[in-house]
């Protein structure tokens, strides 16, 4: 074989070598491309399942209660957990204060909260967070007798008191509490899907 025939030869087969990696770098390249497209809709998949099958928000709203102009839901039910807006002591029907000052309005207040409790199939004993807005701080030894009155089964919930300078409509106390249903039986929520109305903020 002639030397310039041998040359031919080993520059076509580096030819031939050169393509065969380049190629199969190309191929890598496309394969991680793919790899990761797959990835990220599976992942868009699984968000959107996510959604779909998580906890739906459903309003707990007492009915024959007079309207408030406020916009906010008296509370809502998301999964076992239940937030409620935070409640000072208007009489529901009269959509007004109740008479007499910090302990009428405390007890109102219980009240409310209770008739919320109750329609989400809770009571007292579900409820695992409180916080409490006080206008006067004189009245804290007060309050926490009546507290206590309402509040007697441990575990007790956890609780803020907060000092401040006024509340909406001259209310002297708001109330604010979060509760999770326990596992006792099967229970089921009372849920009512009407116009807005709080037995709340008044």
């Amino acid at each position: 074989m002639s030397a310039e025939l041998r040359r031919q030869i080993d520059e076509g087969m580096k030819r031939t070598s050169i393509g065969e990696t380049t190629m199969k770098r190309s191929i890598t390249f496309l394969a991680i491309v793919l790899a990761a497209l797959a990835a990220s809709f599976a992942a868009g998949q699984q968000t959107q399942s996510n959604r779909a099958n998580g906890p739906r928000k459903q309003v707990i709203q007492p009915p024959n209660y007079k309207p408030t102009p406020s916009p906010l839901s008296p509370a809502i039910l998301v999964g076992d957990t239940l937030y409620m807006s935070g409640a000072t002591g208007g009489d529901p029907k009269a959509g007004q204060l109740v008479k007499g000052g910090f302990e009428p309005e405390f007890r109102q207040i219980m009240s409310n909260l209770q008739t919320l409790l109750k329609s989400a199939d809770m009571d007292l004993s579900d409820v695992v967070a409180v916080t409490a807005y006080i206008d006067d701080m004189a009245n804290f030894n007060r309050f926490n007798e009546i507290y206590g009155e309402y509040f007697k089964t441990q575990p007790l919930p956890t609780r803020s008191t907060v000092a401040v300078k006024e509340l909406a409509r001259g209310a002297h106390l708001e109330l604010t509490m979060t509760a999770v249903r326990s596992r006792r039986g099967n229970r089921r929520v009372t849920h009512y899907a009407r116009r807005a109305t709080s037995i709340l903020s008044m």
